[in-house]
């Protein structure tokens, strides 16, 4: 009776060791050993600012540079390294995922609300391939990228009691982008767009903006009033 107990034991053991291991070695396949390739993250300096898009982890997609994508992700986005973050329950840690592997990736921000960033190779001021957000898809595109940088602000004391003068600070810089004309600078205000049109088109511009109501005052109206003028089949000047 003895033996058959202790049988019956060691076949279930087996049997569930033989599961454990082929749930793991079938998410690792999946998750790390061919597909997302990276380092552990090391956390950053505590100073005054945010450098993260997003206060929390978001459910997202990331995007192979050879064609393929991995969904239902816990993403995060440094927009202080420019780097895509995930969790892996597997092994409990954040993960950096290699940028060269990657064509972009994208984080669900809100019921409906899918927000898309590209990989792509920036050949003005420290040259390089940057994350992009894609504010508007279209000929050209409206893009920008979310840097956030280290600069010197009063003196206070960090999380440690240490006297610092140093926090994360927003630098975001927005651009027109195609790929036959490069990337065009434009601010997020009504002087810099309307200097992205010939003097002639600028009239009738601004007529449209107050036919539509848009005044703008921020980044989503500056983002609404582009939609509306090249919807017209306006276009910016290089």
């Amino acid at each position: 009776m003895t033996t058959r107990i202790i049988q019956k034991m060691l076949l279930f053991l087996t049997f569930s060791f033989a599961q454990t291991v082929s749930a793991q070695e079938s998410q690792d396949v999946k998750w790390d050993g061919e597909k997302i390739k990276g380092v552990r993250f090391l956390p950053y300096a505590a100073y005054q600012g945010f450098p993260y898009l997003n206060n929390s982890w978001q459910i997202g997609k990331i995007d192979f540079a050879s064609g393929e994508s991995v969904d239902g992700l816990n993403l995060r986005y440094s927009t202080f390294k420019d780097e895509i973050i995930y969790y892996n329950t597997t092994i409990s840690a954040q993960i950096v995922i290699d940028k060269a592997s990657l064509a972009g990736f994208s984080l669900q921000d809100g019921p409906g609300k899918t927000r898309i960033f590209r990989k792509q190779f920036f050949d003005g001021y420290m040259k390089g391939e940057r994350y992009f957000e894609v504010l508007s898809s279209g000929e050209p595109n409206l893009l920008v990228y979310r840097k956030v940088s280290l600069q010197t602000t009063s003196a206070y004391k960090d999380q440690r009691g240490v006297l610092t003068n140093l926090e994360y600070a927003n630098d975001y810089q927005f651009y027109f982008y195609s790929p036959e004309k490069g990337y065009t600078s434009v601010k997020p205000n009504w002087l810099s767009l309307m200097a992205r049109f010939n003097k002639t088109d600028q009239k009738p511009i601004k007529k449209l903006l107050r036919k539509n109501k848009i005044r703008i005052s921020n980044e989503e109206s500056f983002v609404r009033a582009w939609k509306v003028i090249e919807k017209e089949g306006f276009k910016i000047i290089p």
